[in-house]
């Protein structure tokens, strides 16, 4: 396995587009963040978090792109019958491609949030503002009605990351198609999930907004989450879970 993932490793890393990919859902959040804290007038104490997570929503589908990436491409160049034929247990391929997306996603968000967080606290230490996610990690008043730490936001948006870039792989292998797959990764989110909760509530006053997956992810990384914060990443993992339970069994049964 550990020679399968190296290989894979190996594969993701000589992408041009994973390479890119990976700067840009790295340094957009980095740079807002500390922009925002170099200018903000009156910064508050969980300002830093809240650009952070929000900027970082670009990032969440960025971390979908890699997952297509990780798969879909093999399949569109033909390069995956090779694999398929180096290692004919198509499970053992599907699992250490998972694992080494998985790994690569979350080595981004860490120097994501690590660099983003420290380039924050100087901006604002040489403005003269305490930083309270360095200096005090409960940054939260006695009015948060969540009562979470910093460090609870901060670990919830890398696990959504992670689910994210487990999406976008499980779609490029139903899929087999970057551009198809990036396409739902992007869409449904962004679009779909909103015009279907319209047409429900139009049609049947029926209001399905706060079951929707992919909003819960994004709930699940707000400062003050409306729910359970870890309840709304487990309900977006089942449903990531699902898609690529279904993508794994396709790919054992369907011709490379």
């Amino acid at each position: 396995m550990l020679h399968l993932m190296k290989s894979e490793f190996i594969k993701l890393r000589t992408l041009r587009s994973t390479l890119t990919a990976t700067i840009v859902l790295v340094l957009f959040p980095i740079a807002v963040t500390v922009l925002s804290a170099m200018f903000a007038k009156t910064p508050g104490e969980t300002m830093v978090i809240e650009v952070l997570t929000n900027t970082g929503t670009v990032s969440m589908l960025l971390c979908g792109v890699l997952g297509v990436f990780a798969i879909a491409q093999e399949y569109s160049q033909g390069t995956i019958r090779i694999t398929f034929a180096a290692t004919p247990m198509r499970m053992k391929v599907f699992a250490a491609k998972t694992i080494v997306i998985s790994l690569w996603v979350a080595t981004s968000v860490a120097v994501l949030e690590g660099v983003g967080l420290i380039g924050a606290n100087y901006a604002l230490d040489s403005r003269g503002f305490d930083f309270g996610v360095i200096y005090n990690p409960s940054i939260f008043n006695g009015s948060s009605r969540s009562g979470d730490s910093a460090w609870q936001v901060l670990f919830a948006f890398g696990a959504v990351c992670i689910l994210f870039a487990l999406v976008g792989f499980a779609l490029g292998a139903l899929l087999r198609s970057s551009p198809g797959a990036i396409a739902t990764l992007i869409l449904v989110p962004l679009l779909v999930e909103g015009i279907v909760t319209a047409l429900l509530i139009a049609a049947f006053d029926i209001d399905i907004s706060r079951k929707t997956p992919f909003t819960a992810a994004i709930r699940a990384v707000q400062v003050e989450p409306d729910a359970a914060r870890w309840g709304l990443v487990g309900y977006f993992a089942i449903w990531c879970c699902a898609i690529a339970v279904l993508a794994a069994l396709l790919m054992k049964r369907r011709d490379a």
